[in-house]
């Protein structure tokens, strides 16, 4: 359900953006600018290939017709998109730590959200659970930030449960422009297979995934009783499910293999995790994979 502007909501995305202004000013504004932007390519022109030019940049098509070889060049995009699609099932609500997932989730769009602004980016907003909830297409400047944060803080979801097609299939219809996709999730439930490598291979897409500390190392000593956030179950854990755990590690890494393998990045938090340096390191990361640190 799409949420009115009240008072505390208004109040929370202020909160945010203080909290974020540091990280997006002193920190994240050359690392997103050569680590995204520098993603973004758009097509100019055909012309002969010389010696100097890559031979990856060929077209084969135009090589064939003229019987001689042509390239493809490209000049970097003046704006660049960016699509925050945000899990808000159930599970993401769930934090055992300082801050839930959500929460770790806001900051870190927030942080993404006004480094755009500052690069005279568009940003958009897709908000999942088992169905798509909400979905704003990109807009420009500081407004746009804030109606994206706003939705975010105060979204009320009507679904508890994860599916990814909707959302993806949304994604792959209402993007016809190279954009960044960032895909926030726990990713516990399975990816559709083809229209996740779609986006991947259309998009430069970044798999944020929001893990909880304690569902990988949880302490059970005894019997516990436990509650599926998402499904409204009732479970135990036990010294035992160690290996309940360890295969549903091994499930969602399987997920994310499923994307970096078409192209997708990978970014790695844990709930309550400072954003900044998680960031950081993702950025570093980037730009020593793109050769440019």
């Amino acid at each position: 359900m799409k949420n009115q502007d009240s008072p505390s909501i208004l109040q929370e995305v202020h909160r945010l953006e203080v909290v974020t202004r540091g990280a997006v000013e002193t920190l994240l504004r050359g690392f997103y600018k050569s680590s995204f932007r520098g993603q973004g390519l758009e097509f100019d022109q055909v012309r002969e290939y010389s010696p100097e030019d890559d031979h990856r940049a060929i077209d084969w098509n135009v090589t064939a017709r003229l019987s001689s070889p042509f390239v493809k060049t490209f000049i970097e995009e003046r704006e660049l998109q960016m699509i925050l699609a945000v899990d808000l099932s159930a599970s993401l609500w769930h934090g055992t730590g300082p801050s839930s997932k959500r929460e770790t989730a806001l900051r870190l769009c927030a942080a993404l959200a006004f480094a755009a602004v500052q690069h005279q980016d568009r940003v958009g907003l897709l908000v999942f659970t088992d169905r798509v909830e909400y979905f704003m297409p990109p807009r420009r400047g500081k407004a746009g930030a804030l109606r994206v944060l706003r939705e975010l803080v105060g979204f009320k979801p009507q679904g508890r449960k994860t599916d990814f097609a909707p959302a993806l299939r949304v994604l792959n219809s209402a993007l016809k422009r190279r954009s960044v996709v960032l895909l926030v999730s726990d990713f516990t439930d399975p990816l559709p297979p083809a229209a996740a490598g779609v986006l991947a291979r259309r998009h430069d897409l970044v798999a944020a995934v929001l893990e909880d500390p304690i569902e990988r190392q949880l302490p059970v000593a005894a019997r516990l009783a436990v509650r599926d956030p998402e499904g409204g179950g009732v479970g135990f854990l036990s010294p035992a499910s160690q290996e309940a755990r360890r295969r549903a590690a091994l499930f969602r890494d399987g997920q994310l293999r499923l994307l970096t393998g078409q192209g997708a990045d990978k970014l790695e938090i844990e709930a309550g995790q400072n954003v900044v340096p998680v960031l950081m390191r993702f950025f570093r990361r980037r730009l020593e994979r793109m050769g440019r640190r």
